[in-house]
């Protein structure tokens, strides 16, 4: 997920060879200039246009602050993107490009990044994609600086923080080995023995452990590790376990995110490296009979809890469901959600588009009986009855009708917790900017009955956490509530101060360098909890 950028640059770099190699030509210099930085809407950008010539390719830039990455001494990276933008003709002839590619880049310079390279010197490497052919640095590169941070007016938010937060689990002093990170949203749940099991989910998944949730701390023992099982039918290549539910101290129910990672697979990808057109994503039971200290995976297909009703299909994806939310028990039934991707590519309400088999979106479940993973129902749009079918155990007659109908903003939740005070649900949603309702930043929504959600509520802008931060490269992702004063063993439900957790990642030493944090928050001002 975190090899994205590596995984574009080597993907560039091969389709650089081949059309090199195609077209018999010898690899052309890296060329381009920095046209200049600009404020545009109260964002900074750098802007200008890079290639290789003779490459119709885009290319990647580095930029870099102070110096040239090769001088000496050496300039501080600063961020990569990629020039992808279209072009005029007069930048098609300087590129030696006959055919139009796309050569211009438009980069945002965050505030957090502007906070530590102000009046610093700006310089842009463009990277080359074929042949033996040297980086270069672009033209005006040394004549620009970093500007000071233009900080947009916060909107109104209320008093949320409820005291300082506290490193729950970091990577660099706590990590048992270099995957060993948090990937996912925290979740806990006491055994029975009365030992707090706090887990924020790898593919490999450790658990803090402790008497309380403050004292639970990171433990070496492997909970769950995944086998990179290459034949898809079993559903067991890299699962993060997202759900938990704690059925009596000993039994406890996992629900699983798989994976299915084509490109590390023989002839299951067209790419060697991380792509997301080979990405196939199934949801899977899990249980623990130890009170969590190990989890078990059933024998295929046991395993299997959710999917597309459609097999992989090599680089037409991402395609699946991928469970990010905990069990929420309420009355009889157990509730929680998955999120789709669109599927098939492209697909869409647009003009020229094919209609959407799968639409993006969120899907809500329940079931009455959460140890039997066939039991999940999805929503129709009137009641929950949509059944999920493997479609690796038999034909699908009818795709259509093993699909959910979405509800609104549930897409956007990695937790939900219930409210007893106020008889709803509540959603914890991080709107990363693709939403339109508002600024990035934690919102939350509630519910009465897990399908009807109220227009979501800012409890806290993106760039209110950004101020609060050291200087760095940082983001976020992966909230959640957990209350200490939770009266059920899977800690789903809260009252109005529980802990919010989230997860900071350091973009200066990526993928690895972490912290989940946790910090008191008040809900006594989300108006759907107080409603008189």
């Amino acid at each position: 997920m975190w090899g994205g950028l590596a995984a574009l640059a080597v993907g560039l770099a091969v389709a650089g060879l081949a059309g090199f190699a195609a077209a018999g030509q010898k690899a052309g210099a890296v060329t381009g200039v920095i046209d200049g930085v600009t404020l545009e809407g109260g964002q900074y950008y750098v802007h200008g246009w890079a290639c290789q010539e003779g490459q119709r390719g885009s290319i990647s830039i580095n930029i870099y602050a102070n110096h040239a990455a090769g001088a000496k001494p050496a300039g501080t990276y600063v961020m990569a993107e990629t020039a992808n933008l279209e072009n005029e003709p007069a930048v098609d002839r300087e590129c030696h490009d006959a055919n139009g590619g796309k050569h211009r880049f438009h980069v945002a310079l965050p505030n957090q990044l502007l906070r530590s390279f102000q009046g610093k010197k700006l310089f842009v490497h463009g990277i080359a994609v074929a042949g033996n052919v040297d980086n270069a640095l672009l033209a005006g590169s040394g004549k620009f600086a970093f500007p000071a941070p233009k900080w947009p007016v916060d909107p109104a938010t209320p008093n949320f923080l409820d005291g300082a937060r506290v490193a729950a689990f970091d990577t660099a002093k706590e990590s048992c080995e270099q995957i060993d990170i948090p990937d996912a949203a925290a979740r806990a749940f006491r055994d029975y023995k009365g030992v707090v099991h706090l887990i924020a989910s790898h593919y490999v998944t450790r658990a803090g452990l402790g008497p309380s949730l403050a004292a639970a701390k990171h433990n070496c023992q492997v909970v769950y590790k995944s086998p990179h099982d290459g034949n898809i039918a079993d559903f067991d290549d890299a699962t993060w376990l997202n759900s938990f539910y704690d059925v009596d101290g000993k039994k406890i129910v996992a629900l699983g995110h798989m994976e299915y990672h084509g490109w590390e697979h023989a002839g299951m990808c067209a790419s060697k490296n991380d792509s997301a057109s080979c990405w196939y994503n199934v949801d899977t039971y899990n249980l623990s009979e130890d009170g969590g200290y190990h989890f078990a995976r059933p024998k295929p297909p046991a395993n299997y809890f959710l999917s597309l009703p459609e097999k992989y299909q090599v680089n037409q994806g991402p395609e699946g469901y991928s469970v990010d939310a905990n069990i929420v028990k309420v009355g009889e039934w157990y509730y929680d959600e998955v999120y789709s991707w669109a599927w098939p590519p492209n697909c869409g309400g647009g003009k020229g588009q094919k209609a959407c088999l799968v639409p993006d979106g969120a899907c809500a479940i329940r079931t009455a009986n959460i140890l039997d993973p066939a039991s999940w129902r999805g929503w129709d749009g009137k009641d929950f009855t949509v059944e999920f079918v493997d479609p690796y155990r038999a034909a699908v007659a009818n795709p259509k009708a093993h699909v959910c109908v979405t509800v609104p903003y549930l897409d956007y939740s990695t937790g939900i917790n219930y409210h007893p005070a106020s008889h709803l649900f509540v959603a914890t949603l991080w709107n990363q900017g693709s939403a339109s309702w508002g600024p990035q930043g934690v919102y939350f929504t509630t519910s009465p009955d897990f399908v009807h959600w109220s227009k979501p509520e800012l409890a806290m802008t993106q760039n209110q956490m950004l101020r609060r931060e050291p200087e760095g490269n940082w983001s976020y992702a992966y909230f959640s509530l957990i209350d200490a004063k939770s009266t059920d063993s899977s800690y789903m439900t809260i009252t109005d101060t529980p802990y919010l957790y989230y997860v900071r990642m350091d973009g200066n030493h990526p993928p690895y360098q972490r912290v989940l944090f946790r910090q008191k928050i008040k809900l006594d001002w989300l108006a759907e909890l107080h409603k008189k």
